[in-house]
């Protein structure tokens, strides 16, 4: 040990404030569930995926099972189109990628693809290589006032925001006040909005964890007071909508310089990247060369690629079919899992709350056994003591697939919840 080192009560004060994340707090208490899920063989099981998703096949033991934590949620992401897309653009261009930052020199294909994406979802889109990349350029900008002309807004962050938004709330705090609202609290937003002048909602539109924004009462208030609304929309991406815009357009139909909705492409959407729906074109360029979005990783070629291929069954009757499909499996499961510990009536995420670490790993080992692998979740994604298994409904499982989840989950279920923690 050097003569520097510092021990004692005085070594205390490398600490940080922990005003907005405390590893020393969370990661013991993931690690902890994260090894029990492990011990009953729940992660790092490799797949044959050749089947599809209603059919994945695990290499070591041949054991077959739907999948039900997949984001894909209209199951695009194995859509002949865009795969065939992508390797298409791969052939055509004869690069990976050009690696070095786009506001620069970027492909011509990446330029029609924000004109296609501009004509999909009726504006100026941003494309990047994923959704969180996005927020770590625009969340730190916003609050300081770089895209609304002003001054710093006050950011206000929803207490079920994404990791992908929360993680950037100590830079954002280096800028302006940061506060966390009670999840869809209008309450408290709007009193916060009548304290202070320049007020920005930052939160998700369909929740990871079940559960949707109150979209009425959001924009409300903006139209009161002027908020600013940054609204990640990426579990809804597809899902809904003449063209897949999602949830979040199901009420902010025309953007305007006062919201921004941004939304990964990798989940419903079926390639990979994110996107940024922007109200106006003004910052557009400014956006491109900011932070994360300006560094070399651009959008790879078969991004690209898969990316219009998906453009192109968005346009089709297609996308309606596959919409229709999940709605239908969303009402199933609804009707027959009323009166249940289930967050998510009306969303295609679905979380059954169990209550201890134990009983959620039990249900998704069991309803893997069975041949359904669920998500369990625990504490900090979700709050101690609600610990239960996550699932999402896909618009590419037929009626009779999902009748006989439920079948299966409601008795796996009481199985759990009657028996010992």
């Amino acid at each position: 040990m050097s003569d520097d080192t510092v021990t004692g009560p005085e070594a205390e004060t490398v600490m940080g404030p922990h005003r907005f994340r405390n590893n020393q707090r969370m990661v013991p208490a993931g690690e902890a569930a994260w090894k029990l899920a492990g011990d009953h063989g729940m992660l790092g099981i490799r797949v044959d995926a050749t089947n599809g998703q209603n059919r994945l096949r695990d290499v070591r033991t041949g054991h077959e099972f739907l999948n039900l934590s997949s984001c894909s949620y209209l199951g695009l992401n194995s859509h002949p189109t865009v795969v065939e897309a992508g390797v298409a653009a791969l052939r055509e261009e004869q690069i990976t990628g050009l690696a070095m930052a786009e506001f620069r020199i970027r492909l011509e294909a990446a330029h029609r693809l924000e004109e296609e994406l501009a004509g999909l979802f009726g504006g100026p889109v941003l494309p990047s290589i994923s959704c969180g990349v996005t927020s770590a350029a625009v969340l730190p900008l916003l609050a300081s006032g770089h895209l609304t002309g002003s001054e710093p807004l006050v950011m206000v962050f929803d207490r079920f925001a994404h990791f992908s938004m929360n993680f950037v709330k100590p830079v954002v705090a280096d800028e302006t006040m940061v506060l966390t609202s009670p999840h869809n609290d209008m309450q408290f937003l709007e009193d916060v909005c009548r304290k202070y002048p320049r007020v920005a909602y930052v939160c998700e539109g369909a929740y990871s964890t079940g559960g949707l924004a109150d979209l009425e009462g959001i924009k409300s208030l903006q139209e009161k007071y002027g908020m600013y609304v940054y609204l990640d929309d990426s579990h809804a991406l597809s899902t809904q909508g003449p063209n897949g815009e999602g949830y979040a357009r199901s009420v902010f139909r025309e953007l305007d310089e006062r919201t921004m909705i941004v939304a990964s492409t990798a989940k419903a959407f079926g390639s990979t990247g994110g996107i940024a729906m922007l109200g106006s074109s003004s910052v557009f360029d400014f956006l491109y060369r900011s932070g994360p979005m300006g560094w070399s990783q651009g959008m790879r070629t078969g991004a690209i690629g898969t990316t219009l291929g998906s453009i192109a069954v968005h346009r089709s009757p297609e996308l309606g079919v596959r919409q229709r499909q999940l709605a239908e499996n969303i009402a199933i499961f609804d009707r027959r899992m009323k009166g249940r510990d289930v967050r998510g009536t009306g969303s295609h995420i679905k979380f059954v709350t169990v209550g201890e670490n134990e009983k959620a790993v039990r249900l998704s080992t069991e309803l893997y056994r069975r041949g359904y692998y669920c998500s369990a979740m625990f504490f900090p994604v979700v709050p101690r003591g609600r610990a239960g298994v996550r699932l999402m409904l896909r618009g590419d499982m037929t009626t009779a697939m999902t009748e006989d989840f439920v079948t299966v989950l409601e008795d796996v279920l009481d199985d759990v919840l009657d028996g010992p923690a």
